[in-house]
C-alpha cells in the first residue's frame, strides 16, 4: 500500500474519532477490521518453514574427531532445525552436561543455610529458575535469528525422536556463558611480526564450567539465509548454537575475553553468544564487527580482540555501560584488568597470564606463524583450557585443538579445517532431504 493512502485512513479515522464519542472502540476497529491497517500493525509471522538441508562430515581421528556441520536455508529456523534432526542423541547429551555444570556452578551462589535443607532436587529446580529469570531477561535483547534457530533446534530434535530436551532448557543453557567466567587469551599478529607476513589471530578459551563440552566439538559452517549475511564458521560444540569462537568468509575473527567486573554487569543485554553470532554474519571487516559489538546493548564485562584478512585488528574493553577501542599500532600499552601489558608493532595480544604472554611476544615478534602460536598457547594456557583455535586470516585457514579429559587443549593435536573445505561458491550444491 502506498504510504498516502495509508496516512489518508489515519486521517479519516482520527476526524471520526471525536464524534463516535468512543475514540477507543473506534480505533480497535479500525486496525481490527480494516486489511491495510491489520497489516501495518500486526507483527509479522517467522518463517518456519523447513526449507535447506543440513550435512555432516567429520576431521580428524580418535579422540581428535571434530564434527563438521554444514548448514544451508532459506531461514534461520531452518538452520536449528537440521542441527536439532541430525545431531539429536549428541546435542541432548551436550546440553545434559551444560545443566550439569551449571548446576555446580550455580550453587555456589545459594545461601549456605538455604542450601543445607536443600534436596537434589529442589537444587536443581532452584538453579532452573535461576536461569529462567537470566533468559528472560536477555530475550528482549535476543537477535530474532538466534530465538527462531533455537526454537528450530527443539523442533529438530523431536522430529529426531529426542525427548526431554524443550525449548527451554535450550534456552537456559544458551543463558549460562552470561552467567559464568572465562578468563582466556588472544593475539592477532601481522606483517613485520610475523614469520610470512602473513595475518595470523590466536583464541585460548580456558572455561573451566564448560569441562565436559570437549566430548562433542563441533564446526558449524553457517551459509547465508540471505543477501546482506556472510557465510561464517562457528567452533562450539554439537548443541550450541551461540558463537564463542569463529572466522567468517571476509577473515574476521573474534577472539573473547571474560574480565570479570561486576560493577558493570547486567543481564538486561544481547548475551555475549549472539552478540558475536551477528559480528561474524554481518560484519565485512574487523572495525566493523568492533562497530556492531559497540553498538549492542551489552551485558558483561569482556574484552576482544578482532582481525581480518587484510590486516586490520582492532582490540576492545567493554562492559555493559564503557566500550574503548584502539587498533594495532595505535598504543604503546594497554590496560587489562590489574595488568598493563605493552604493546608491540603489528601486534595486539591480551590473557590471563598477559606479562608472561607480554614476554613472549617480545621474543618471538618477526617470528609469528602457525608452529610459535602453538607454542606460545602451552605456555599461557590455564588448566581449563578448553579449545585453542589458531587463524590464518590471509588464507582463512583454521588449526583447531580440543581439550582430551585432563589435558589442555593447547597440548593436544591440532586439526586443519581450510578454506578450501568450507568455501561460499553460486555452485554449491546440497542433497535435498
Amino acid at each position: 500500500m502506498k504510504r498516502r493512502t495509508f496516512l489518508d485512513i489515519i486521517a479519516s479515522a482520527a476526524l471520526a474519532l471525536p464524534l463516535t464519542g468512543c475514540r477507543t472502540i473506534a480505533l480497535k476497529a479500525l486496525l481490527a477490521t480494516h486489511p491495510k491497517a491489520r497489516d501495518i500493525f500486526s507483527p509479522p509471522t517467522p518463517d518456519r518453514h523447513i526449507t535447506g538441508t543440513g550435512v555432516i562430515e567429520h576431521l580428524g581421528d580418535g579422540v581428535n574427531r571434530v564434527t563438521v556441520l554444514y548448514l544451508h536455508g532459506e531461514n534461520h529456523y531452518s538452520l536449528g532445525y537440521w542441527h536439532g534432526k541430525l545431531l539429536g542423541p549428541e546435542v541432548k547429551a551436550t546440553i545434559e552436561e551444560i545443566m550439569h555444570q551449571a548446576e555446580k556452578f550455580l550453587s555456589k551462589y545459594i545461601p549456605r543455610e538455604v542450601d543445607l535443607v536443600l534436596s537434589k532436587k529442589n537444587r536443581r529446580e532452584l538453579v532452573a529458575r535461576m536461569l529462567d529469570k537470566a533468559a528472560a531477561m536477555m530475550e528482549p535483547f535476543t537477535p530474532p535469528e538466534e530465538l527462531e534457530e533455537m526454537r528450530g533446534l527443539a523442533d529438530g530434535l523431536k522430529d529426531a525422536g529426542v525427548a526431554g530436551v524443550t525449548l527451554t532448557a535450550i534456552k537456559r543453557a544458551h543463558a549460562i556463558p552470561d552467567l559464568s567466567e572465562t578468563s582466556c587469551s588472544a593475539l592477532v599478529a601481522r606483517g613485520g611480526a610475523t614469520r610470512d607476513r602473513s595475518v595470523w589471530q590466536l583464541r585460548i578459551l580456558d572455561y573451566g564450567i564448560g569441562v565436559g563440552l570437549e566430548k562433542r566439538p563441533l564446526i558449524t559452517v553457517y551459509y547465508p539465509t540471505r543477501q546482506n549475511e556472510h557465510a561464517f564458521i562457528n567452533i562450539g560444540w554439537i548443541g550450541f548454537v551461540g558463537a564463542v569462537t569463529g572466522m567468517n568468509e571476509k577473515g574476521v575473527c573474534i577472539s573473547e575475553l571474560g574480565l570479570g567486573k561486576a560493577s558493570a554487569e547486567t543481564l538486561a543485554g544481547t548475551p555475549m553468544p549472539f552478540l558475536l553470532k551477528q559480528a561474524l554474519r554481518y560484519g565485512a571487516s574487523a572495525p566493523e564487527a568492533a562497530a556492531i559489538i559497540r553498538a549492542a546493548q551489552r551485558t558483561n564485562s569482556y574484552a576482544y580482540c578482532l582481525g581480518d584478512s587484510a590486516g586490520e585488528a582492532v582490540g576492545m574493553i567493554t562492559s555493559s555501560t564503557d566500550c574503548s577501542l584502539f587498533r594495532i599500532n595505535q598504543v604503546s600499552e594497554v590496560r587489562f584488568g590489574k595488568m598493563t601489558l605493552p604493546q608491540f608493532a603489528d601486534v595486539i595480544y591480551a590473557g590471563h597470564h598477559g606479562e608472561r604472554q607480554g614476554k613472549l611476544v617480545q621474543k618471538m615478534h618477526g617470528m609469528l606463524e602457525c608452529a610459535s602460536i602453538q607454542t606460545m598457547a602451552r605456555e599461557i594456557a590455564m588448566e581449563s583450557n578448553l579449545h585453542t583455535a589458531i587463524f590464518d586470516l590471509s588464507k582463512r585457514d583454521l588449526w583447531i585443538a580440543n581439550r582430551e579429559g585432563n589435558r589442555r587443549a593447547a597440548d593436544c593435536t591440532y586439526v586443519k579445517f581450510p578454506f578450501d573445505a568450507w568455501r561460499p561458491s553460486p555452485h554449491l550444491v546440497f542433497p535435498e532431504r
